[in-house]
């Protein structure tokens, strides 16, 4: 009887524990939940649903007029348990059409009259797209299509259209255009049906995700999708994309076929081409065609002279491809190849020892700055160091697991896809180079960017999307989350950190998961409910500072300060007039209870000449209340 006594009393308080520091949750999730798409272990419910597409394109690159020709039939596959009345097809050049609203400037040499559609054909019968009005409405970068035979439960549409449109070649802060030199890297190029799920809820339109336009800043969100994509480049071009090339021997000449597959089987980088203008000796097509499945998007890089490097990396009974495509005059790009095949051999095997899921990773050097990810190709600008280098070459790669594995809402959450992977990347960084990207004195420290903390940009995170511009971007979706994850890592540990995270990965893989699902799954993975800290570094209005002073006792009080600071560890440097010192931690989880202080008794206290809360590793926004000295 007092085993089962003690059983239940363990049962009881097990509940209540995880019925404590409940997070706040919109009525959407809620609905998922009572409805049995999701649930608040973490796991997807029985219920859960997600829509897709297959697409056939035909693309033409025209060089010479800078634009985009292509034509598509994409059958559509509703998954959902509501009839859809509606379609929603993104046209994300539309950005540059004249008249947009862009929360990016862009260069007025890239503004244009916007894509030219003009019909769309829907299950054989015609449907005129007029411009704004009846039938069809253009809402942003998004087209609203009224249907006439709505599309019932587990029923498919197809959909038939042509489209062109002026690509961008003036530099400005785009991911896809006219790079430099004949090279080219064509992303977001055609008309794409938004995703449809179970948390989005506007209005009549429940379920689409219709309301996040792109305006510059935002990056994307996508279904997981069937790709059959044929691409027309010049004579003499090269092309790299996702998926696999279907047609190798209609566009190799056979000599380069065999170079090309020596470099695929073996660790050995091979140099395919030189960029020294001869790279049209090994072609005898013009016509490249590509099969991607289970993606959520399609891109590809073009040039007839760059230089290819090629290798492959073992993982497990696989050997994933790895391609570094560059300009010859870039100048810290010849080490990427290098980079590359480091990243997919880290994440792989040591953290977070997920194998790489593609079978190849490009890395084609054809952006203004910055670094984009695609599935299975990164478009990468030259950066000016090493470091640099290293670095967005492994976040970039490291996309394939967030949002490419589970494919997370970028445009709302970009916290969770853009903060884990800044913490990855940052981790890869620190483990085989010992630069710390976040505290470390030098040009690539995050600690400059704690000054948005308290501020009037600092909004919560679950909302930063609506506040996010050209100022606070990096912020809100690198370095706020970023310091949230690797202070979460060092609390519960590496090793509880990676099985949540892979659990995560495994529950989500190939689906639709929220910030919600993430931090449920990490709950309930590790056994413990972590409510007290995802509150406040994600939903509440905050900022970090401790500040300590003496008591009359031997002791000082660590205190949180001000209103709504968050819970952070606690590191006291006490340093003794003998010339020793010594560290006092106190791990992040003395803040369970939300106590504002804590007292931390010293040992040897009239010996101590000076106490002072380490900064260097803890971000704190006030350093005038982090010491002590003794006279």
């Amino acid at each position: 009887m007092r085993t089962s006594l003690l059983l239940i009393i363990c049962l009881l308080s097990s509940v209540i524990r995880a019925q404590e520091n409940p997070l706040y949750e919109p009525l959407n999730y809620i609905h998922s939940v009572e409805n049995g798409t999701r649930s608040r272990e973490g796991n997807p419910g029985p219920a859960y649903w997600q829509n897709h597409s297959d697409y056939n394109i035909s693309v033409k690159l025209d060089t010479s007029e800078g634009k985009i020709y292509g034509s598509e039939e994409i059958t559509y596959y509703n998954e959902s348990p509501e009839i859809l009345h509606t379609i929603v097809m993104r046209l994300y050049p539309n950005r540059y059409k004249k008249g947009a609203v862009r929360n990016v400037p862009v260069d007025p040499g890239n503004i244009h009259d916007g894509v030219s559609l003009d019909t769309i054909f829907i299950n054989d019968s015609t449907f005129i797209v007029p411009g704004v009005g009846g039938r069809a409405v253009y809402f942003g970068t998004n087209l609203l299509l009224v249907l006439a035979e709505p599309v019932a439960p587990g029923k498919q549409v197809r959909l038939k259209c042509k489209w062109n449109y002026k690509i961008p070649t003036r530099p400005d802060n785009r991911r896809t255009g006219y790079f430099r030199d004949k090279t080219w890297f064509i992303g977001y190029f055609y008309p794409q049906i938004a995703v449809y799920d179970d948390q989005e809820d506007y209005f009549n339109l429940k379920g689409w995700d219709l309301r996040l336009t792109h305006l510059g800043i935002q990056e994307f969100y996508n279904d997981f999708n069937q790709y059959d994509v044929r691409i027309e480049v010049p004579d003499g071009y090269y092309v790299w994309a996702t998926g696999t090339l279907a047609n190798p021997e209609e566009v190799y000449t056979e000599d380069f076929l065999n170079k090309l597959e020596g470099a695929r089987s073996g660790d050995k980088i091979v140099q395919l081409l030189t960029g020294d203008g001869t790279s049209g000796d090994h072609l005898t097509g013009n016509i490249w065609k590509f099969r991607a499945r289970g993606v959520p998007d399609f891109a590809f890089g073009t040039s007839p002279r760059c230089i290819w490097e090629a290798s492959s990396v073992n993982i497990g009974e696989r050997r994933i491809t790895v391609d570094a495509v560059y300009l010859p005059e870039s100048g810290y790009f010849p080490m990427v190849i290098n980079e590359a095949r480091t990243t997919i051999d880290y994440a792989s095997r040591v953290y977070p020892g997920i194998p790489y899921p593609w079978d190849h990773i490009t890395v084609f050097n054809g952006n203004i700055g910055g670094g984009m990810e695609f599935p299975m190709l990164a478009n990468d600008a030259d950066y000016p160091d090493s470091a640099a280098t290293s670095y967005v070459t492994f976040h970039e790669i490291f996309h394939n697991y967030t949002p490419f594995i589970t494919g997370l809402n970028e445009k709302r959450y970009p916290f969770m896809d853009e903060g884990l992977t800044d913490f990855f990347s940052s981790r890869f960084m620190l483990d085989q180079y010992g630069e710390n990207f976040y505290f470390a004195p030098g040009s690539h420290s995050r600690v400059d960017d704690y000054n948005l903390f308290a501020r009037n940009e600092d909004a919560p995170l679950m909302a930063s999307y609506a506040m996010a511009d050209e100022v606070n971007v990096t912020y809100y979706d690198y370095v706020k989350p970023g310091v949230a994850y690797r202070l979460f890592y060092e609390m519960v540990g590496a090793e509880d950190f990676q099985n949540g995270f892979r659990e995560f990965v495994r529950r989500w893989k190939g689906k639709h998961p929220t910030p919600y699902d993430f931090f449920y799954t990490m709950n309930d993975v590790l056994e413990d409910n972590f409510n007290w800290f995802w509150d406040p570094w994600f939903f509440s209005y905050g900022y970090p500072d401790l500040g300590i002073k003496r008591t009359d006792s031997e002791s000082v009080l660590v205190q949180r300060i001000g209103t709504g600071s968050l819970p952070l560890p606690v590191k006291l440097h006490i340093s003794y007039k003998d010339g020793t010192e010594r560290v006092v931690y106190k791990p992040m989880s003395v803040w369970e209870e939300g106590a504002d202080f804590i007292e931390v008794k010293l040992d040897h206290f009239p010996d101590i000449e000076k106490i002072f809360l380490d900064t260097e590793t803890v971000p704190d926004i006030d350093p005038s209340n982090n010491s002590i000295e003794f006279n």
